[in-house]
């Protein structure tokens, strides 16, 4: 799999971080859980340094490493997979809720869809369940990343698209029988969305976001939940590492 060469300003950060996560992918095969953790840990390490590269003039910069200090802290406090997962997927809430605000730069109406969001989380993550927690973070974030391609598609060549992922994130978890499932789908749907935002930014990595979608449908035909969220947060993070480079060479 070919990706650029990360020649910006945080090109050695992120060639780092990719060559992190392929070493302790390895070093953990055959083990779901650990590799679910890898996949999603280095989506937050990479959507940080994304939210960095957006903010251009710094007016983000506190929340930001704030919100890079809450994903370090839950990490170094996470004891079990369930510890591992909660904070994976709320910094990935976050780092989206950061980016949103860069991309509508607090239109009115976007604003609203923000502040609606936030009170859906506050209210569904009381319970302290944490597959429902993190079902409810990436349920949130869902409609944020939404958002965001459809600002970046000005010229509306894709929207059909965009609205057709939000069709079935409705339509799945209309169907969802478990917070599993509630989480699976957004998540499922996040990495639909990734795959759209990426070609938006450059149709010339249309290539290599075929290659990561073949992978994700061929490695969807498990019928492991565990196997199949694996599968969802590297895909998404190898998505994110791609738009992340991109960005990082050209602003």
């Amino acid at each position: 799999m070919v990706f650029p060469p990360g020649q910006g300003r945080s090109g050695p950060h992120l060639m780092h971080l990719w060559r992190q996560y392929l070493e302790q992918y390895a070093e953990h095969e055959g083990q779901a859980e650990e590799q679910i953790v890898v996949g999603s840990y280095h989506a937050v390490e990479v959507l940080a340094s994304l939210a960095s590269t957006l903010d251009r003039d710094n007016k983000h910069r506190g929340l930001i490493d704030e919100r890079v200090r809450y994903f370090q802290d839950g990490a170094r406090r996470a004891e079990i997979f369930n510890d591992h997962l909660v904070n994976a997927t709320f910094s990935i809430y976050n780092h989206l809720n950061t980016m949103y605000r860069q991309f509508t730069g607090g239109h009115d109406a976007a604003a609203g869809l923000l502040q609606q969001v936030e009170g859906q989380v506050a209210v569904q993550t009381k319970s302290g369940d944490p597959v429902e927690c993190s079902a409810a973070a990436l349920r949130a974030a869902f409609p944020l990343l939404s958002v965001m391609t459809l600002v970046v598609d000005r010229g509306g060549s894709i929207t059909a698209a965009i609205r057709q992922v939000e069709q079935r994130f409705a339509a799945g978890s209309s169907r969802a029988a478990s917070d599993w499932d509630r989480l699976l789908n957004a998540l499922y749907r996040m990495v639909e969305i990734m795959q759209l935002l990426v070609v938006l930014s450059d149709s010339e990595l249309s290539g290599q976001v075929d290659q990561i979608a073949s992978r994700f449908q061929e490695e969807d035909q498990t019928s492991d939940m565990r196997l199949k969220l694996r599968n969802g947060f590297c895909r998404f993070f190898e998505l994110a590492h791609l738009l992340t480079t991109h960005l990082d060479e050209i602003l």
